[in-house]
């Protein structure tokens, strides 16, 4: 007839308890039977059975706590992993937001230094724009000026003493030779028919170009000159050979040139070399209006 035991009432961890003792009691039975079948088999001392089978026991142990911490452990990652998860998103997300921020800060900067540096173009542009009209009105300041040397169609006029070899009784030296007013009329003609940039024997005349006689010889920018001279003339051709052929300022002349034969040669030329003025341009008393 079977016997019936109650069961003994106890908590959810004494039934854990008791399972792993269970477990653990197992292994210790089968490997006591062992021992004994092993004694009787082999002549082997006991103290080396007992310390191979204590040493084979703590290995299983190890193990098996081994496995239960490992397995507890995967357990508490699982149980934490929605956190983690939770907590990565939220890095994420805050990364995001701080370079969207700079990004945007970034494009701030570089509207605002394209600001700049369109007012800086600008700036430069007024500025080369101002440079280039003062240069443009240098340039034009030295052709007016006679600092620049020019060419142009024009005439060439070579003026030359009397070819008569001695003056007849009665008659004035003078007469026979060219004067400084001679070379003045000549040249107040060129200006008046529309000369733009006159020479005599290679000096550049402009407006403080004063000629004067001394002695046998003429002057011009402090330069001593003799006969022949030689007048480049840039303008109009035709209109500066008809001014000294008939203009009213060159009768005078014309007539003595033809009394006394004073030779007179006109040349128009397509293409007249003058020089530039190589003096100087000295004001001691003079100033601009408004300045002191």
């Amino acid at each position: 007839m079977a016997i019936f035991r109650p069961h003994s009432i106890g908590t959810p961890g004494d039934d854990a308890r008791h399972r792993f003792g269970h477990f653990l009691a197992v292994p210790f039975s089968a490997l006591n039977a062992s021992l004994v079948g092993a004694r009787k088999r082999v002549a082997v001392p006991v103290n080396t059975i007992v310390l191979s089978a204590a040493l084979l026991l703590a290995g299983f142990v190890a193990g098996a706590l081994i496995s239960t911490q490992w397995q507890a452990h995967a357990a508490t990652a699982a149980s934490e992993s929605p956190v983690t998860r939770q907590s990565d998103r939220q890095i994420v997300a805050a990364t995001i937001s701080r370079l969207e921020t700079e990004q945007a800060d970034l494009k701030k900067s570089i509207a605002s230094l394209r600001e700049q540096l369109n007012s800086v173009q600008g700036s430069d542009a007024t500025r080369k724009t101002t440079l280039a009209d003062i240069n443009n009105e240098i340039a034009h300041q030295r052709l007016a000026s006679g600092m620049a040397a020019l060419h142009g169609q024009g005439i060439v006029v070579t003026l030359d003493d009397s070819t008569t070899r001695s003056v007849p009784e009665n008659e004035d030296p003078a007469n026979y030779i060219l004067h400084d007013y001679d070379l003045r009329d000549v040249l107040n003609t060129l200006w008046i028919a529309g000369a733009e940039a006159v020479s005599l024997n290679g000096e550049r005349i402009v407006s403080g170009t004063s000629l004067y006689c001394v002695g046998t010889t003429i002057l011009a920018n402090a330069t001593r000159l003799s006969p022949p001279y030689e007048i480049h003339a840039v303008g109009d051709a035709q209109a500066l050979d008809a001014a000294l052929k008939g203009s009213p300022q060159m009768s005078k002349f014309n007539q003595r040139a033809t009394i006394y034969d004073l030779p007179v040669s006109i040349e128009q030329n397509p293409d007249v070399q003058v020089p530039a003025y190589n003096g100087s341009f000295v004001f001691k008393y003079a100033t601009v209006q408004g300045q002191k």
